[in-house]
């Protein structure tokens, strides 16, 4: 009767409940970026978790010749309560103390807060989102130095159960300093193809476009082009291979750059890192192993 006609109409149209929340704005392209994005390093690491209890643990990270900037010792600790809040924090030994906390208010809102104090600058930035049924909120305060101040705010909405289009905009010194939109497109089954488009011109006027294809529960592939309006145009292709106890990824660059990264799982809570990184043009090069132990409870 009545309640059978209430579920029909909210089936019906672009705009029904049955649209998924799309997701961050700043997060449009995490399906490409996934497989895009290759960590290559130089040098040596050695990464170390220590879980203490079920919700607070400490990371100790070490450099070996690694690239310039990168300091050679930072440590950790994290408070994770998922319910809640959430707080991190690290210190690296020149003195840079980074935190962030997260404080979930209700099932749909959350409020962050980020802070770095160093020798040479400070900084910090408030962020909230609001996550609805079908939307995606985001607003940000950052300072700038002196009285200047950046507000920006995205937005993300489901059209259908396969698109969904979004928008930012950034005010800094007291005027628009520039925006942009987006839009996802998916088809295919979960996450089995993603398409998205985004133009802005903070900055710079830009074009990205971006394409992922999950070919098997093993095997996924990824392709960008990006144009800078003055500047450059760039392409990447990337593929992943997911193996029962590694994780393989590459990526070729039209600039000639080739990057590949292994992650083989040795035994639970202990994985080898390999990367490299090649670029034929510049004739430049670099490589990198790493150990990550994560001590678990």
């Amino acid at each position: 009767g009545r309640e059978a006609a209430r579920q029909g109409s909210r089936g019906m149209g672009p705009f029904s409940s049955t649209r998924p929340n799309p997701g961050k704005y700043e997060e449009l392209k995490s399906d490409a970026q996934r497989i895009l994005g290759v960590d290559a390093f130089e040098g040596a690491k050695f990464d170390f978790h220590k879980m203490l209890n079920q919700k607070l643990h400490v990371l100790h990270n070490i450099w070996l010749g690694g690239q310039q900037g990168v300091p050679p010792y930072i440590f950790g600790a994290n408070f994770v309560d998922e319910e809640r809040m959430t707080l991190t924090s690290h210190i690296d030994m020149g003195g840079r103390l980074t935190g962030r906390a997260i404080a979930q208010l209700t099932d749909s809102l959350n409020v962050k807060l980020q802070a770095t104090a160093g020798p040479d600058s400070n900084s910090f930035k408030a962020d909230g989102e609001y996550k609805g049924s079908s939307n995606y909120l985001h607003a940000y305060v950052q300072p700038m130095g002196g009285q200047n101040v950046a507000v920006g705010a995205d937005f993300m909405q489901s059209l259908t159960e396969n698109l969904a289009v979004g928008c930012e905009g950034v005010f800094a010194r007291g005027a628009f300093f520039g925006g942009g939109a987006g839009a996802r497109l998916s088809w295919g089954g979960k996450g089995e193809n993603v398409a998205t488009a985004k133009v802005g011109n903070l900055g710079a006027s830009s074009v990205e476009l971006a394409y992922s294809r999950k070919v098997s529960p093993k095997v996924g592939l990824a392709t960008e082009l990006a144009y800078y309006h003055g500047q450059n145009c760039t392409f990447g292709l990337g593929y992943e291979f997911a193996l029962q106890r590694a994780t393989f990824k590459g990526l070729i660059q039209s600039d000639t750059t080739c990057t590949a990264a292994l992650e083989e799982r040795i035994s639970p809570g202990v994985s080898l890192l390999l990367t490299g990184m090649l670029n034929h043009k510049k004739k430049d090069y670099k490589f990198g192993v790493g150990i990550v132990i994560q001590n678990q409870l």
